[in-house]
């Protein structure tokens, strides 16, 4: 799935889980500062995303 940050944004913002996928994003950029910053969006998405 290679979608852009703005697509993972607007669909978790959709979800209404925008500000979850921030905030966990804030936290796994610390312990990954070396990834690619739409890596890191995507990880979070998915884990926000979870049922």
């Amino acid at each position: 799935m290679s979608n852009t940050i703005e697509d993972i944004l607007l669909d978790a913002h959709h979800h209404n889980k925008r500000e979850e996928l921030l905030a966990y994003l804030e936290t796994i950029r610390i312990k990954n500062p070396n990834r690619e910053l739409t890596d890191l969006y995507q990880m979070a998405y998915e884990r926000v995303m979870r049922p």
